[in-house]
């Protein structure tokens, strides 16, 4: 278990943040909670099941004996790699826990996405910069055409 410390100041007064990430999935309960803190939707438990359970690997924080941060690779684990899901509660964001977990993840992927692989994540709005430390890249760009996606929902109002 790798454990990670955030130091800081608040109002002139020290304070010590300690966390720990830890390779492990998120129980359902964790995963919407999270979800629901940075004002994502719920998800149906038997959904939330069904995705954790294909994971490839995921990590939680955990400060305060509670998860306040996690992530996940999905994918098919030979070419294609998905971060996913990456939440930090809003109130332990700024503390150094998604970078530890961001380095978590890449030091995974380094050692387990073969050469040639890629590598992907849709951002969260205003986010993008967070990610661009770590090489990715932000679309469109001169190469790459806008990343696109839906919910199934959306399939009825295109005729499907």
């Amino acid at each position: 278990m790798l454990v990670v410390s955030a130091m800081g100041t608040a109002m002139g007064v020290f304070v010590l943040s300690a966390f720990d990430i830890i390779e492990r999935l998120p129980t359902v309960q964790e995963f919407n909670t999270l979800r629901m803190s940075v004002g994502w939707p719920k998800v149906n438990e038997i959904t939330v099941k069904a995705a954790l359970d294909l994971s490839i690997y995921s990590v939680c924080a955990v400060a305060d004996n509670r998860t306040v941060g996690i992530a996940r690779v999905i994918g098919d684990g030979s070419m294609y790699f998905y971060i996913q899901d990456f939440i930090v509660q809003k109130e332990f964001q700024g503390k150094g826990i998604g970078t530890a977990i961001m380095k978590r993840i890449m030091e995974f992927l380094k050692q387990y996405a073969p050469e040639g692989s890629f590598i992907g994540l849709m951002s969260a709005k205003g986010k993008e910069g967070f990610y661009l430390k770590y090489g990715f890249t932000e679309r469109p760009n001169d190469v790459y055409g806008a990343g696109m996606g839906f919910y199934k929902e959306d399939l009825v109002q295109v005729g499907f």
